[in-house]
C-alpha cells in the first residue's frame, strides 16, 4: 500500500513539472509564434494586392455582410474568415480575403486579392497541411497564377467540376479547395462593391 502510495506521489510529482515546463516553453514561444504569422500574412496581402501598400481589417464589416446574406438567403460566406481594404494615396486599390476551405489534410488558409477592375489580382496559400509532393503544390507559385485574372462574376471551378481551372495531378480535392476560396472572395467583393461601400469606410 505504502508503494503504490509512494508510486502515486511521483507520478503526480514528474505530471506537475512536466506541465510547468510547457507552460513555460508554450509562453515564450506562443508570442513568437503569433508574430510570425502576422509577418506571413502582411506579406500575403501585400503579393495578393501589390498595388496597395496600405491595408484596413474590416472584420466588422465582414460580419455585418455575412448576417445579411443569411437572412436574405444568398450564399453564407463560410469559408471567408477576414476581409481588408488595400489602398494606395488614400485610395482604395482592391480587397484581400482570407478564406479557409477544408482541403485533404485540413482547413487550407488561403488569401485572395481582388483589385478595384473587379478581377483576381493574386492568390497565396500561407498554411495547409496537404499531402507533400501531391496538395502541398497549391503552395507554388505556377498554381496560384492560374487563378490571376478571373473576373468578377465567374463561377471558379476546377476541370473535374465543369470549371476551367487545372487541378495538380493526384491532388483533386487540394486544388478543388483553393478554387472554392477565390470562388467565395470574389462573390464577397461582388457584395461589397454592389453595396456602394464608401471608399473610406469599407
Amino acid at each position: 500500500m505504502r508503494e503504490v502510495l509512494r508510486l502515486g506521489v511521483v507520478l503526480l510529482v514528474i505530471c506537475a513539472v512536466a506541465g510547468a515546463v510547457l507552460a513555460f516553453v508554450n509562453g515564450i514561444t506562443s508570442d513568437r509564434i503569433a508574430a510570425q504569422a502576422t509577418i506571413k500574412l502582411e506579406q500575403a496581402l501585400r503579393d495578393v494586392l501589390p498595388e496597395a501598400d496600405e491595408f484596413r481589417d474590416e472584420q466588422e464589416a465582414l460580419q455585418e455582410l455575412k448576417q445579411e446574406a443569411s437572412q436574405e438567403g444568398k450564399p453564407r460566406f463560410t469559408i471567408t474568415d477576414k476581409m481588408y481594404t488595400g489602398y494606395s494615396q488614400g485610395e482604395r486599390r482592391g480587397f484581400a480575403f482570407m478564406c479557409s476551405p477544408s482541403g485533404y489534410g485540413g482547413p487550407i488558409e488561403t488569401v485572395v486579392g481582388v483589385s478595384s477592375d473587379r478581377k483576381v489580382s493574386g492568390v497565396s496559400v500561407i498554411r495547409h497541411t496537404e499531402t507533400p509532393g501531391l496538395g502541398a503544390n497549391i503552395a507554388n507559385r505556377e498554381f496560384q497564377m492560374r487563378f490571376v485574372g478571373i473576373p468578377v462574376g465567374t463561377e471558379v471551378k476546377v476541370k473535374k467540376d465543369g470549371g476551367d481551372i487545372d487541378a495538380i495531378t493526384g491532388a483533386t480535392v487540394s486544388s478543388r479547395a483553393v478554387a472554392n476560396a477565390v470562388n467565395e472572395a470574389l462573390q464577397v467583393f461582388e457584395v461589397v462593391t454592389d453595396k456602394g461601400a464608401p471608399e473610406n469606410e469599407l
